[in-house]
C-alpha cells in the first residue's frame, strides 16, 4: 500500500511533477468562458479558483456525461454541499448508466440514489476536502480535481490526460476500498 501525503493534489502532483509546473490559468476572466471543448483541447489547465468557476465548470462536465451516457465520478466536501445540487444529481443519476457520489458522508445511506449509483463515505481520508468531477471521454477519463484551501477557494486542474486520471481513480479506489472503472 502507497504512502499518502496530507493532500490529494500533492499526492498527483508528486507523480506528475509537470503538472504542478504548469502555470496557472485565470479561470475568472469575465471576459472568457471557456467551453469544455476548448478545456479538452488544452488537455492540462492549472488553477487557483473560486466555487463560481468550478460549479460551471462541473455542470459543463455533468452535461456531458448525460449527453453521451457515460459514466460520471463526482465528490463533495460535505453533505451540505451534496444537499446544494441534489435534485438536480437525482436527475442526472437517472440519465446516466453509472455513477459514483463520494462526500465527506456520516451516513451514506441516507443519500438517496438508483442502483446505478454508488455512494461512499470518504469521511477521514485527504478525499474529503476535494471537489472532484470525472466523466469519460473518446480517449478515456477527464475532469476537474480540485482541492478546498480555504476562505472559498480552491487549487487543481483540469485534465484529459488518461494517466494523471487513471492515477487520480486509483488513488480513491485505493484509499476507499471501491472499484471505480471509468
Amino acid at each position: 500500500m502507497e504512502q499518502h501525503y496530507g493532500s490529494f493534489i500533492d499526492e498527483i502532483w508528486h507523480k506528475f511533477p509537470t503538472g504542478l509546473e504548469t502555470k496557472n490559468t485565470d479561470l475568472t476572466d469575465h471576459n472568457i468562458l471557456w467551453t469544455l471543448e476548448e478545456y479538452q483541447k488544452a488537455n492540462y489547465v492549472n488553477f487557483k479558483t473560486g466555487k463560481k468557476e468550478l460549479y460551471r465548470l462541473s455542470i459543463l462536465l455533468e452535461n456531458y456525461a448525460v449527453k453521451h451516457n457515460t459514466p460520471l465520478l463526482a465528490t463533495f466536501e460535505t453533505e451540505a454541499r451534496y444537499k446544494y445540487v441534489e435534485d438536480r444529481y437525482r436527475e442526472i443519476l437517472t440519465k446516466i448508466s453509472k455513477a459514483w457520489i463520494i462526500g465527506n458522508f456520516n451516513n451514506p445511506d441516507l443519500v438517496v440514489h438508483p442502483a446505478s449509483a454508488e455512494v461512499v463515505s470518504c469521511d477521514g481520508t485527504n478525499i474529503s476536502p476535494m471537489w472532484i468531477v470525472v466523466t469519460k471521454g473518446e480517449n478515456g477519463p477527464f475532469g476537474l480535481v480540485a482541492e478546498d484551501i480555504g476562505d472559498g477557494q480552491y487549487r487543481g486542474f483540469f485534465t484529459t490526460n488518461i494517466d494523471i486520471m487513471s492515477s487520480v481513480i486509483e488513488n480513491i479506489n485505493e484509499q476507499l476500498r471501491i472499484k471505480i472503472k471509468i
